[in-house]
């Protein structure tokens, strides 16, 4: 009987999905004033119908509705899942994004739809995963019922991820009393647990769906960052000094011409040592060399000694704003 109410969980968490890219405000009233009414008057009435029909618990939903109105709300459930299924996408984007932002996934392309909104964004590469997926999930399992099973498998093991997470930032960030930390996840680990009992045993009726998944999943992130890591280390054993760079540029007679030359490495403090092997194979550089070393600083609000850029609308002004001053310079 657990696996019934399991299946309107994926509902209730694409509610805090749309979280990276609608308000609070906004999903509350949505909820309370479009939402929460109409499941309301939907169930009250599929329960009328069942007490009348009780041969129609199979099919509810279309039995329940008039013969003329049929089609009209069948073409508007049908778009209700598709604007439901966006819910999915735009989770997996945001997901997908803040595992690259850890170092945890490999790199792609991520197109910002947004010039305000930093969480709307669109991924190319994964948008065309999900639709193979899905097109291949439905042709093996061709029944909602073996859908039904992975995704409250899924589900639950998301629930019990989120507490287990929950509970570490309680101890390590909140520094909350250990007793009260730990009543959390025994309050929701428990129930979480009970639900959990009940979908294992669907795990040969599709429930290993989602298990193939993580696993895949799990072993592209793993060794992206173990590979990832080593690069770095490598790096940093092989980064040369800028004694060294600018021996070695008089040494080779290397010609500075007009510009500015912009390159990207992992590297924090020093130069990459595959600029050494540049000025070895060019004979000329940029007067100007900027080395860029972009990374994600684990801090949720901007703090004191922490850079702030900012773009400008003219070509000719470049503004640097500092936490308690800016700086600004003009070229030409």
């Amino acid at each position: 009987m657990l696996l019934g109410p399991g299946d309107i969980f994926p509902g209730a968490e694409a509610m805090f999905a749309d979280l990276g890219h609608f308000c609070v405000e906004s999903i509350q009233i949505a909820f309370t004033c479009v939402v929460f009414p109409c499941l309301l008057l939907a169930y009250m009435g599929q329960a009328s119908y069942l007490m009348k029909y009780p041969d129609s618990a199979s099919r509810i939903f279309y039995d329940s509705i008039p013969e003329s109105l049929f089609w009209p709300v069948f073409v508007i459930a049908t778009l209700a899942a598709m604007i439901a299924s966006q819910a999915m996408i735009s989770a997996t984007f945001s997901c997908v994004k803040q595992a690259m932002s850890l170092g945890c996934f490999p790199r792609l392309k991520i197109v910002h739809t947004s010039r305000k909104l930093m969480g709307q964004i669109y991924i190319p590469v994964i948008n065309y995963f999900l639709m193979i997926m899905c097109i291949v999930v439905v042709s093996i399992f061709r029944r909602t019922t073996d859908i039904a099973n992975a995704y409250g498998i899924a589900e639950v093991g998301v629930m019990i991820v989120s507490t287990t997470l929950v509970t570490l930032v309680m101890l390590l960030i909140w520094k909350t009393n250990l007793f009260l930390a730990l009543c959390f996840p025994l309050v929701f680990g428990s129930v979480e647990l009970v639900y959990l009992s009940a979908v294992l045993s669907k795990i040969k009726e599709g429930g290993w769906l989602p298990l193939v998944f993580a696993t895949f999943f799990l072993c592209v992130m793993y060794t992206w960052n173990y590979g990832s890591v080593l690069k770095y280390q490598s790096e940093v054993r092989e980064k040369i000094s800028m004694d060294f760079m600018l021996e070695l540029g008089s040494t080779l007679g290397t010609v500075r011409v007009p510009g500015i030359g912009l390159l990207y490495n992992e590297l924090v403090q020093g130069i990459p040592s595959i600029f050494g092997q540049f000025l070895l194979s060019l004979p000329a550089i940029h007067s100007t060399i900027v080395f860029v070393c972009i990374k994600y600083v684990p801090v949720p609000l901007k703090r004191k000694g922490f850079f702030s850029v900012e773009f400008v609308r003219r070509t000719t002004i470049y503004s640097n704003v500092l936490p308690d001053t800016v700086t600004k310079m003009s070229g030409r």
